[in-house]
């Protein structure tokens, strides 16, 4: 008898066990009053960029020297795209006859800052040498192919063009030098200025009679004192 009573104790226990597991409410759900978002930063964007050629110096180069091809190479590298960055060199027009206004070193980048083009100020003052002056021959129309084969930094010869006019017949016989002579054959060549450089070619309109705008076109050379003295005397 006493058995059956632990066996229904037992079984009183298991029911109110779980009327109570399936009446126990949820707890309740606490809301935070301020919630903290998460907000991820942006991606940054990797720059983009150009390769583009730019010059190069060949050898350490002194100042006033005025730049040929075998002063530079060019040579590819990547930049940044849409960022401020130095004015390069990036073609031969931007650098051929050009002055070089301070020492550039070997290997260095060339920046458009570092020269001075021709027909500039600061060319003609670097171009020069000291004691030297800029001196204009005006070109001939006939001749202006000139300007196409020649570029600042270039030596040129100057010669006198003269033929012997004297007349042998005449009493008062005088040595008549005429340049150029008049007939083709006496004509003759004599060096009188030799190596000059070319500092550059000045071409301007200017108008005729008729009103019409004509290029005149000059060179200017480098000459010292004394080579300009004898040109004038010349003249």
């Amino acid at each position: 008898m006493k058995d059956k009573k632990l066996i229904v104790l037992y079984l009183a226990m298991i029911v109110v066990g779980l009327a109570l597991l399936f009446t126990k409410s949820a707890p309740p759900t606490v809301t935070p009053d301020n919630q903290t978002v998460v907000i991820e930063p942006p991606k940054k964007e990797e720059p983009k960029t150009e390769v583009i050629n730019v010059a190069i110096a060949k050898h350490d180069i002194d100042k006033k020297t005025i730049l040929t091809k075998d002063d530079y190479y060019f040579k590819s590298i990547e930049v940044a795209i849409n960022k401020e960055r130095p004015k390069f060199i990036t073609s031969a027009a931007e650098i051929d006859a050009h002055v070089v206004r301070n020492h550039i070193a070997k290997d260095t980048i060339i920046e458009e800052s570092l020269i001075a083009s021709p027909n500039s100020e600061d060319y003609v003052i670097l171009a020069l040498k000291d004691g030297n002056y800029m001196f204009p021959f005006t070109i001939d129309p006939m001749d202006s192919y000139l300007m196409k084969n020649l570029k600042g930094g270039d030596l040129v010869d100057l010669y006198v063009f003269y033929g012997d006019e004297t007349d042998k017949v005449a009493r008062n016989r005088e040595d008549k030098l005429v340049s150029p002579s008049r007939d083709f054959v006496k004509n003759r060549l004599k060096p009188i200025i030799v190596g000059k450089k070319i500092l550059f070619f000045d071409v301007e309109q200017e108008m005729d009679k008729s009103y019409n705008k004509n290029n005149v076109a000059q060179v200017q050379l480098e000459l010292s004192n004394q080579e300009i003295k004898l040109l004038r005397t010349l003249m």
